[in-house]
């Protein structure tokens, strides 16, 4: 950690001493962003938030395509559909296209509903006494909001057991609703990239590779660890090429 740490202050340091107003990566962004009080993100505020985009960001991300995987191969009607949408899509050289494909979009969006990786958010203490839905909730108290929960509300997702990215296109969903990575002010800062990043991988994937699952397992459901979810282990191989671009490996 002291390395990292040592690495990363440098790196805000060195921005700091020479700023550059035509970069556009995240750190620049980062400390041009103001709060409401018009102050800048300390240097220790700044390390958090690149630590987690480093450190959680990666195996959040891998696990919602796994199960993104998963559900494309087990339901051939979803993946043909999605198949059909990138195909009219072709190869645009603006990445923001594949960005805004609907139906895309409603496959990663029912992915990280159906399972969301994270179960639960962080904990909330309460300051003062307050009452919600009939529960009295007093100082000191610790609450947190189930994610999974939310998304399998009956009144909310009719049939909520069930893979259908279609509900995505039928409905808006608000941000009580559907909330994959939390909520409010403190919502998760790599939500948009963990979308495009989603977007990309499976785009690429479908278009270039053609998957199938080693066996037909029961539905898998997710193992727990902690505060977020996992993937059983579950085998793909590749049965053939849509393009002969890949590596071989």
């Amino acid at each position: 950690m002291k390395q990292i740490d040592g690495l990363i202050y440098a790196e805000i340091a060195e921005r700091q001493t020479q700023p550059d107003p035509n970069r556009d990566d995240i750190l620049s962004l980062l400390m041009l962003a103001q709060d409401e009080n018009g102050e800048a993100l300390t240097p220790s505020e700044l390390r958090d938030e690149l630590m987690t985009l480093l450190v959680a960001g990666h195996e959040t991300t891998a696990t919602a395509l796994s199960w993104a995987l998963y559900w494309l191969y087990t339901d051939d009607r979803v993946r043909q559909n999605l198949l059909a949408e990138l195909d009219a899509l072709g190869t645009p050289d603006d990445p923001g296209a594949l960005f805004k494909l609907p139906y895309l979009n409603a496959v990663c969006c029912e992915t990280l509903r159906i399972y969301p990786v994270a179960m639960l958010t962080f904990p909330r203490i309460v300051k003062s006494p307050v009452e919600v839905m009939g529960h009295s909730l007093e100082p000191g108290m610790a609450v947190l909001g189930s994610i999974y929960l939310t998304h399998h509300q009956p009144d909310i997702y009719s049939d909520g057991d069930r893979f259908y990215p279609e509900r995505f296109l039928e409905r808006q969903y608000s941000s009580f609703e559907f909330l994959p990575f939390g909520g409010g002010s403190r919502r998760c800062i790599g939500m948009a990239f963990a979308q495009f990043e989603m977007k990309v991988v499976l785009s690429q994937i479908l278009s270039q590779v053609e998957l199938t699952l080693v066996d037909t397992p029961a539905p898998l459901k997710p193992i727990r660890r902690g505060l977020v979810s996992g993937i059983p282990p579950v085998t793909m191989v590749s049965k053939g090429r849509r393009d002969l671009s890949l590596q071989e490996n």
